[in-house]
């Protein structure tokens, strides 16, 4: 058999690379660049600006640690015992009333204590009005000027003023021809155990002899006093 021989390798065409030269202009220099206008978005009057908000990160916690302070070797307390209440028990002192300081009685007073049956309501009609005094103690009495006037049948007569009166308990009068400090009053005591009534005659008397007559002249009276109320 006849050996096919092999052809030698030809080498390949080389391929011819066209490269395209950019057009110069006429001085040799590079052509201008296209500028391309950009578009510009319509203008929207009052529209709003929207403002783009940050978005701020979460803070972070921070933890306070708590920083232990050296304990002082303090001292322990003492006990401190409850205190026991004591019961206090209320007293009073008796007080003793002030007894009244009376008055040094002057010269010459006297004073005659008669019991009679009546009620101090009429009993004080009797020793304090004109009306009541000439049924026992005058045969006239009238008021003049504010001065009490006493009559009596035998043509005496006398001025009395009175200075002093307590409703249902006593009245004072003084007469004008007498010294000042002078008077004669009568007061009705009442008892507080056998509630009887009493009239208390107090005068002036320069002496025995007077003092006698004084009292025999106030016992006539009040007698008649005794008719005048119906206590006889």
């Amino acid at each position: 058999m006849k050996k096919n021989k092999k052809s030698p390798l030809k080498p390949a065409p080389k391929k011819k690379i066209k490269v395209k030269a950019k057009a110069l202009s006429k001085a040799g220099k590079k052509a201008p660049k296209k500028v391309v206008a950009k578009k510009q978005k319509p203008i929207i009057k009052n529209a709003k600006k929207t403002v783009a908000k940050k978005t701020s990160k979460p803070a972070k916690k921070v933890i306070l640690k708590k920083i232990a302070k050296p304990v002082k070797n303090v001292a322990p307390k003492k006990a401190v015992k409850p205190l026991i209440k004591i019961p206090v028990k209320k007293f009073f002192i008796p007080v003793k009333p002030v007894p009244k300081i009376e008055e040094p009685k002057p010269k010459g007073f006297y004073s005659i204590e008669y019991e009679l049956n009546s009620s101090p309501d009429v009993l004080f009609e009797f020793i304090s009005t004109p009306g009541g005094l000439e049924k026992w103690f005058a045969d006239r009495v009238y008021i003049i000027e504010g001065n009490f006037i006493f009559n009596w049948e035998d043509g005496e007569k006398r001025l009395a003023k009175q200075v002093g009166i307590k409703e249902k308990e006593w009245v004072r009068f003084h007469w004008l021809d007498e010294p000042e400090k002078r008077y004669f009053e009568f007061k009705i005591v009442i008892d507080d155990l056998t509630s009887e009534v009493a009239l208390i005659v107090s005068d002036f008397a320069d002496n025995s002899r007077e003092l006698e007559e004084s009292t025999r002249l106030w016992n006539q009276q009040i007698n008649d006093l005794h008719h005048s109320i119906g206590s006889a």
